[in-house]
């Protein structure tokens, strides 16, 4: 990967770190700190850091008056600048529905069709389809409130998962990766925790091809059969063998290794190993691979020990931040509702593939239920 990605020329990317012992060192250079909860709502009292305490940290000598002229200019009322935008006010955000919810009308404005539209106007003008946090998910009520963390003893390891990308030898990848979805994990979890957190459609497609019996229950999911994966940080393959049908998705790449001077690589399994003990880089590429050749790339954005703001119950925990946005796909034939199924090899239209809304597929593929022509049909969501 480093004769890939020059991380040497990369200005966010750091060093390799071994986590345990930086925050363990980290921990010790630190005044004590103090907190107690009480209640569900917890109510947090912090010893105050004393001026000497305060220089010993930064490992500075300055007078007193010294210390004194350095505070005030250090205020955080100072951290303003001249025509300076606003403060975003995300709350429009948090009212706004989800994609496909209906938008709150009262019950006696149900029926007014003018009242439909300029909720969906405000709305619409409410939510600015470019701002940063759109596709942030904000904590609600449906968390759990039972603190059982400690602060400033927990670590949290902020991980961006990116979309699946398809790799043609050959051929040059323009486009940049898109995140996919961004998760906070805690130190004290397992790498295989992640893993069952990460969402992909791959996981979520129906194996095989069912244009021959299209009404049946489907039940499976590609990842309740296929469930081999590995993710690749530092040269070590943390690999899925919690089903002793797991295969190692690994060995084919270490033998390919070999014969490149690439390695040596080592395997462990993403079950018995936590965050904490790992050594990474933040800022930094790995690999996330499952379904075969899915493949993602996922980096650790930020690492950091549990603050009183933050989410004080593990039961919480990995908790999504943010997913990605989508366009959804719409019938080819009707261009109306939304696609449920896609074709291919289908003779009978022009595209290949071919997305289809229910009715669309059902009325123009199969006559009383018998299959027109020859083609593939697979559930699309």
């Amino acid at each position: 990967m480093n004769s890939v990605y020059d991380y040497g020329q990369r200005t966010w990317v750091t060093e390799v770190i071994c986590l345990k012992d930086y925050f363990s060192k980290f921990v010790k250079v630190l005044p004590d700190l103090e907190a107690s909860v009480t209640g569900k709502t917890g109510r947090w009292k912090e010893k105050v850091e004393n001026p000497a305490k305060i220089k010993k940290l930064m490992n500075v000598k300055l007078s007193e008056d010294e210390f004194t002229i350095l505070s005030e200019s250090c205020n955080l009322n100072k951290l303003t600048v001249p025509n300076e935008p606003p403060i975003v006010d995300v709350s429009c955000i948090k009212r706004r529905p989800g994609l496909f919810d209906k938008s709150n009308i009262s019950d006696s404005a149900k029926e007014l069709e003018t009242m439909k539209h300029l909720q969906k106007r405000i709305l619409n003008a409410e939510a600015v389809s470019h701002l940063k946090y759109r596709s942030s998910i904000w904590p609600g009520c449906h968390l759990c409130a039972t603190p059982d963390l400690e602060v400033g003893k927990h670590m949290l390891i902020s991980v961006r998962i990116y979309h699946p990308f398809r790799h043609r030898l050959g051929i040059r990848i323009v486009n940049p990766p898109r995140c996919s979805q961004e998760m906070v994990v805690l130190g004290n979890q397992t790498i295989s925790v992640l893993r069952d957190t990460i969402v992909c459609a791959s996981d979520l497609c129906v194996p095989g091809e069912v244009s021959n019996n299209p009404n049946q229950d489907f039940k499976k999911k590609a990842k309740d059969i296929y469930k081999s994966g590995f993710i690749f940080i530092e040269n070590t393959f943390y690999n899925d063998f919690r089903d002793p049908k797991n295969i190692d998705y690994s060995a084919v790449i270490r033998k390919w290794g070999e014969g490149r001077d690439l390695g040596p690589f080592k395997t462990e399994e993403m079950d018995k190993v936590k965050f904490e003990d790992l050594s990474l880089r933040l800022g930094y590429p790995y690999v996330y691979q499952h379904q075969g050749n899915c493949e993602h790339l996922i980096s650790f954005s930020d690492v950091r020990l549990l603050h009183k703001s933050d989410n004080l119950s593990s039961q919480n925990y990995p908790l999504i931040r943010s997913m990605s946005t989508s366009n959804a796909q719409y019938c080819m034939i009707c261009g109306m509702y939304m696609a449920k199924w896609i074709t291919t090899e289908n003779e009978r239209v022009p595209h290949d593939p071919c997305y289809f809304c229910d009715h669309c597929f059902c009325s123009y593929n199969y006559i009383d239920g018998k299959k027109i022509g020859n083609f593939k049909a697979y559930p699309f969501s």
